[in-house]
């Protein structure tokens, strides 16, 4: 206890130090090659954030998040949001099987099936993806990526107690261009990817277009047959229109597909085999899902206060089949079909002055249509023999919120918000087997149809000493809406559950000193976790959700950037984040896991990097840069067992560019760390999936 005491208390005492310090970072990541001199002086180049649903200076802003450009990754080969999650503090995600969490918080057991609503919202464009296999596998043609931590129920919705992430495109700009990119690289590593915009004359719109692929032999070997495996397959396109309509209203309208056929998660092997990049499966895994949408957004000035309109459709069809035991004898294949559609809309009005008061209020609609199913079958029998899930859902959402923040002295801003939500879920779930033999739950049919209103509530408030010098403390309650899962009850009725909710206190300060040159950020918070949602084994194949745990989260994240001179720039963050259940027992299997740390959660997160460029005075520029991450180990389920072990990342790259084109030479995971994408345990036995070891190659671009 007087550990827990102390840790909690060091953390809040290195965000009152750096209020000192003020007389306070960015919470973004800096690009550390955007740099700017004035009146002699060199200066970073301040991020504008969206995480308050207006822009803002991210030094300015009173949240915690972080902002990564992709003109900050692209030269390092950092295409995807598993990648750049290992260079934010307290935010960690293995990709493809595993949750996002940020601050301990995340859908612990219920990330996989056919139900995957997230604790950590994802959104593109400022559009919520109801399920995580709706995001983009492949970050390409952004302009941001912001990760905001901590609960923003107020302004971004439910499913966002853990906090949200935002995938900005990158929109057309006034003059006509093109861009084209060629990667090779290590294990048959192949990209391409080609941009053109072009202003549409007389309308004050213009367009962008812009696809990429990216594909690789693997880098896991089947020993069953000594293939290559575990290969990425996937495909983006985006096409936007953007402008003025008139001098008081802005459109812009995105469409995108995206399309997946990586394997790379599903080459489960005992963890002898894991860890030595191999796997042992009787016939290769199919994975495919295509995703996409088209997003309408409307921005007009009255005068005084805006009025913005987002009107968005999305998608995503998904199927999977894998070897079912994960050994080279043919006994079972385990699959999984899925579609699912939503409509929402978002009519939101804001002051835009820059008088003591700034109010935003707004309505919120979705509809989603979901189905799924899940099956295991026999390979000795037809299909449809062993066990076989069915699962229809339909859901709709309707909320309003609000916010109003007002200047009671010069430099202290108090701000007070809420958000009404209701939700209604109708489904229907069939559970068969001929065989006799359920791997999903129960058998039968069940259908449900359950609602949930909820009022979540939040306040700051902001002493802003100077332009980027804030320090800042807040409340806020988060909400994740219950359902019905696919599973059944053993009385024959469907299994619902309740919302999960998080209280969250937060402290924080950001800084800019020595002339601009460094910014520093710092937040402390703890967070009070009740009714967590948890899959609970009845029997060893049967299994229900149900509200089963009470969990905390206490810990701080610092980030800062420093301009060390015109040329070189450095860049660190460090997180401590303790996360375990308060209560969480299993009274059926027998297992009592309160007091052991949250799933997914590593206590301990550091991220260090530095840029330096030289401009020779022929034109040519030299570009280079390190990136440092290190992860702690965390348990991959509820009963701690198996941990991933610690995690060093090393990359870093170097290139050359003259006017119109570059070469750029980067490497990954150098120092060739073997760890886990994700583990789980079958018939006893442990079993994980290896991530990819040492990469490298060779980027050529040109841009007119």
């Amino acid at each position: 206890m007087i550990k827990k005491r102390t840790q909690f208390l060091l953390s809040n005492g290195l965000t009152a130090g750096l209020i000192l310090a003020i007389g306070v970072d960015s919470s973004a990541s800096q690009d550390l090659s955007a740099q700017q001199q004035k009146d002699g002086v060199i200066i970073l180049e301040q991020i504008v954030v969206t995480a308050r649903r207006r822009e803002e200076k991210a030094q300015d802003t009173p949240v915690s998040v972080t902002a990564i450009t992709q003109d900050e990754l692209a030269p390092g080969n950092v295409t995807t949001l598993e990648d750049a999650a290992f260079r934010i503090p307290n935010v960690n995600y293995n990709g493809q099987g595993g949750p996002l969490t940020i601050r301990g918080v995340g859908s612990l057991g219920i990330a996989g099936g056919v139900d995957r609503s997230p604790a950590v919202g994802l959104f593109l464009d400022d559009v919520f993806i109801a399920r995580p296999l709706g995001f983009p596998g492949l970050l390409d043609d952004f302009e941001r990526v912001e990760v905001v931590r901590g609960s923003q129920s107020i302004l971004y919705g439910k499913n966002t107690i853990g906090g949200a992430v935002n995938l900005l495109s990158r929109l057309p700009g006034d003059k006509p261009g093109a861009e084209i990119s060629a990667t090779y690289g290590s294990d048959g590593e192949k990209r391409i990817k080609a941009a053109f915009e072009t202003p549409i004359e007389g309308t004050g719109l213009a367009i962008r277009g812009a696809a990429a692929w990216a594909g690789n032999n693997g880098y896991l070997t089947n020993i069953y047959n000594g293939d290559d495996v575990s290969d990425l397959d996937t495909f983006t396109g985006r096409f936007s229109v953007a402008g003025d309509l008139n001098e008081n209203t802005k459109l812009k309208i995105i469409a995108d597909f995206s399309r997946d056929n990586s394997d790379g998660g599903l080459w489960y092997a005992p963890l002898d085999l894991a860890y030595d990049r191999k796997a042992d499966h009787d016939f290769d895994p199919e994975n495919d899902v295509k995703s996409g949408g088209i997003s309408a957004r409307i921005d007009h000035d009255f005068g005084g206060m805006e009025l913005t309109s987002i009107t968005a459709v999305r998608g995503h069809d998904f199927s999977q089949f894998l070897d079912g035991e994960f050994t080279p004898t043919p006994n079972i294949v385990q699959g999984q079909v899925e579609k699912q559609r939503q409509f929402s809309q978002e009519l939101r009005l804001s002051s835009n002055d820059n008088g003591p008061l700034r109010w935003t209020g707004g309505l919120f609609y979705m509809h989603e249509k979901f189905d799924g199913t899940q099956y295991f079958d026999l390979a000795s029998l037809p299909r449809d023999q062993l066990s076989r899930d069915v699962f229809e859902q339909s859901a709709d959402t309707y909320s309003a919120f609000g916010e109003v923040a007002y200047y009671v002295l010069p430099q202290l801003e108090l701000s007070a918000g809420a958000r009404l939500t209701h939700d209604r879920k109708r489904t229907s779930s069939e559970i068969s087997s001929p065989s006799g033999t359920y791997m999903f739950g129960y058998p039968g049919y069940a259908e449900g149809d359950v609602s949930f209103t909820n009022f979540s509530p939040e306040a700051s408030a902001t002493w802003h000493f100077s332009e980027g010098n804030i320090a800042y403390a807040k409340i806020s309650r988060g909400y994740k809406a219950g359902g019905i899962s696919p599973y059944i009850e053993a009385d024959g009725s469907a299994n619902s559950y309740d919302p999960e909710t998080t209280t969250s206190y937060e402290i924080g300060a950001k800084a800019t000193v020595l002339d601009g040159r460094v910014t520093l950020s710092a937040a402390a918070f703890y967070i009070d976790w009740k009714d967590q949602q948890a899959v609970i084994y009845t029997t060893p194949f049967t299994r229900v959700y149900r509200n089963a745990a009470a969990a905390t989260s206490k810990g701080f994240e610092i980030e800062g950037t420093w301009a060390v001179t015109d040329a070189l720039s450095v860049s660190g963050g460090y997180g401590y984040t303790r996360a375990e259940y308060d209560d969480f027992v299993d009274e059926v299997m027998g297992q009592n896991y309160t007091g052991n740390p949250l799933p997914f959660a590593p206590e301990h997160s550091f991220n260090a990097g530095a840029r330096w460029k030289h401009a020779f005075q022929n034109g040519w520029l030299l570009n280079s840069g390190i990136d440092y991450a290190y992860r702690s180990s965390y348990s991959f389920t509820s009963d701690n067992g198996y941990r991933q072990k610690p995690t060093h990342i090393v990359d870093a790259h170097i290139g050359i560019a003259k006017d119109w084109w570059s070469a750029t030479l980067w490497g990954k995971n150098l120092t060739d760390e073997t760890y886990l994408k994700n583990y789980f345990s079958y018939s006893g036995t442990d079993m994980g999936v290896a991530a990819q070891g040492r990469s490298y190659g060779l980027t050529l671009a040109a841009k007119w």
